[in-house]
């Protein structure tokens, strides 16, 4: 049993990939907010090592400037199983976390990106709720698909609250579409209002480039002047807004039905 062992830093690191699923060593720095690179690196070591965690590192010359990515692992489902919060079912997955696609893992580490470039957005008095897809996995109210993300920015006076979602390349533009019109009906169902006492969130679409943030745009205005709901709001922005814009630069763009 001694070598299930962890320490509070090292098992926060397992709940962090537990929601978050794959994140790479500037990413685990950053949510511990620990400024020794070398403790961070010996923590990952001992998990990796007594494979409560897996790592993904390529050696290749394009990628070897890259930190190395981090995702759960056999043995950390016997630790995590006696915390509380925790789904047993959606432990079952860490026997898979090695054999996942780029494009997979890649959507993962983005959404940490996005945690983070909002929490940079914050002002002084403002605070960040920020739930995955894992932490959604039992709200039986939410959309159907659960969003990438449920947030919510809580400032002095007003809550704003958004779903996430992540569009990856190649989604055939059919698929797009319907995801605006699965957020249309479920909306128009109140069903969240209903359970939540809340005002419908807002939509936060990350595109994949510029060519599909502009048809996304295009049809969602069209869908507005449709519905005629001066509630419904969608924001979009891309993959590159979010990763390359200046943390104090508001990427995301409003979908408005008039000009």
């Amino acid at each position: 049993m001694d070598k299930l062992i962890v320490t509070p830093k090292q098992l926060e690191i397992l709940l962090l990939l537990y929601r978050f699923r794959f994140l790479d060593r500037t990413h685990i720095q950053r949510f511990l907010n620990h400024k020794d690179r070398r403790r961070i690196n010996a923590w990952l070591r001992d998990l990796s090592q007594r494979n409560i965690i897996g790592r993904k590192y390529s050696r290749s010359l394009k990628e070897n400037t890259k930190p190395a990515i981090y995702h759960l692992s056999t043995q950390s489902r016997k630790i995590l199983l006696e915390e509380p919060n925790i789904d047993k079912k959606s432990l079952k997955r860490v026997y898979r976390e090695k054999n996942r696609s780029k494009k997979f893992i890649e959507h993962w580490l983005l959404l940490a990106d996005i945690y983070f470039y909002l929490d940079q957005q914050l002002k002084d008095e403002d605070k960040l709720h920020f739930f995955t897809k894992v932490d959604l996995r039992n709200h039986c109210y939410l959309p159907y698909k659960r969003p990438d993300a449920y947030i919510a920015i809580e400032s002095k006076d007003i809550t704003k609250r958004y779903f996430l979602e992540i569009l990856d390349p190649e989604t055939p533009r059919f698929i797009l579409r319907n995801k605006i019109s699965s957020y249309i009906e479920y909306f128009d169902e109140e069903i969240w209002q209903e359970k939540t006492n809340h005002q419908n969130p807002s939509i936060l679409l990350v595109c994949p480039d510029e060519t599909i943030k502009k048809f996304l745009f295009k049809h969602s205005k069209q869908v507005l002047e449709e519905e005629a709901d001066d509630e419904l709001k969608f924001y979009l922005a891309t993959r590159d807004d979010i990763r390359f814009s200046e943390m104090d630069v508001n990427v995301w763009e409003l979908v408005e039905d008039k000009i």
